[in-house]
């Protein structure tokens, strides 16, 4: 305040123990995409592990804290973490904060990673229940990949080339326990979509991932606006799963918004459900598709027990944006990764509205639900500008008509 209009937040200086947001990537439809995105910078493609995203801090007093991507605190549901931490750090590391990924590992078969449904089956503890060492059932790692603070220096400003040496200078790598996140680097010199050998080589890492139990690759810039963007989703990270590469197999991380009533044998129980986008510039939440396969009837009778009382509203809220009519509005509690086939323009869905067509949003095609994603906020589910990026880069174009 006593700057005035001369005030910059980067003046602000950042404190282990106060989280920020992480920064995010977005999606590229393939290895050639992203050759063509980063065509003449250098940058490296690190393992995307089946994990949870954990912003982890060193203090001054030298106790550990962890963060979950959402800045929730959960250094109680992770007492083995604090340990291998305290246990990696090599004596100059005194204070810092890292964006690491923790994933469930088989330590009896050869640490073998394990799925992110593995590492969710945890308890989860609390700030006044402990979990204690000798309880937990499923073992972790650490994978590191970035670090934004280290020894009283702020670091987010340093492209990623210096800040991975920043990171492997405070830290021992101990296989099983705490690693650095796998990777391949690939030069500028080499970083051109006719260089065949390039796409060799990161075809081949990709395929290494999927095979080690990974969703993908992060690949990210090392040297040219590679610093790090607390809470932006930029192209400088970008994202190749299994899912965008295959091109009808695209996921989203949507949240029910709606529902109707069953029918059948599903009577009873809420079917289909309407899934929805988010557009953080209007704040609105936009409808994608309706979703009615993939569920159990155990996970229907739990979504039941769930969306009663005060979670079903009266009326459409404003900022709901669809055509649908379900028979119930929920509000924005859960997020789900759905999978479908493509993407299709639609009269009725409202997702990414005036992105690709000036009237109409665009729906995926026979989607499905895989999974409750439990480390997002609905506000931090597939954003409308996600959802535009991924139906211009699938693999199979469609006709746009902007004249209906």
């Amino acid at each position: 305040m006593s700057k005035g209009i001369e005030f910059s937040s980067t003046t602000l200086s950042m404190v282990p123990g106060i989280p920020i947001r992480p920064m995010l990537a977005r999606i590229a439809n393939g290895v050639p995409q992203t050759l063509q995105i980063f065509e003449g910078r250098a940058f490296t493609c690190e393992y995307k592990y089946d994990g949870q995203r954990a912003q982890i801090h060193r203090l001054a007093d030298g106790s550990v804290r962890i963060f979950s991507r959402n800045g929730d605190e959960t250094t109680s549901r992770f007492p083995d973490l604090v340990h291998i931490i305290s246990e990696s750090c090599k004596p100059v590391a005194v204070t810092f904060v890292l964006d690491a990924e923790v994933v469930a590992v088989d330590r009896k078969n050869g640490c073998k990673l394990m799925s992110f449904q593995e590492l969710s089956s945890r308890e989860r503890g609390s700030k006044n229940s402990l979990i204690t060492v000798d309880s937990i059932k499923v073992d972790i790692c650490v994978f590191a990949f970035d670090i934004m603070f280290a020894n009283g220096e702020q670091l987010l400003c340093l492209p990623l080339r210096q800040r991975q040496k920043y990171l492997k200078d405070l830290f021992c790598d101990k296989l099983g326990h705490f690693e650095y996140a796998k990777e391949i680097t690939v030069e500028a010199e080499d970083a051109y979509l006719s260089n065949q050998a390039s796409l060799t080589k990161i075809n081949l890492f990709l395929e290494d991932a999927f095979n080690s139990s990974c969703e993908g690759i992060m690949v990210k810039s090392l040297d040219v606006d590679a610093g790090y963007a607390a809470s932006k989703r930029t192209e400088t990270w970008l994202k190749v799963k299994r899912d965008y590469v295959d091109g009808l197999n695209d996921s989203l991380d949507l949240v029910p918004i709606g529902a109707w009533q069953g029918n059948g044998r599903k009577a009873g129980w809420y079917s289909p459900f309407l899934m929805a986008c988010y557009n953080p510039d209007t704040e609105e939440f936009q409808s994608v598709c309706r979703v009615m396969s993939g569920f159990s009837d155990s996970f229907y009778a739990e979504m039941k027990e769930f969306f009663s009382g005060e979670k079903i509203l009266f009326k459409k809220p404003p900022y709901y944006q669809t055509s649908e009519v379900p028979d119930l509005w929920f509000s924005p509690e859960l997020v789900w990764e759905i999978r479908g086939a493509d993407f299709t323009v639609s009269p009725v869905h409202q997702a990414a509205v005036g992105l690709v067509h000036p009237s109409r949003g665009i729906s995926i095609r026979f989607p499905r639900f895989i999974r409750s994603v439990l480390d997002r906020k609905p506000e931090e589910c597939s954003t409308s500008e996600d959802i535009a990026g991924m139906f211009h880069s699938q693999t199979r174009k469609m006709d746009v008509d902007i004249k209906d």
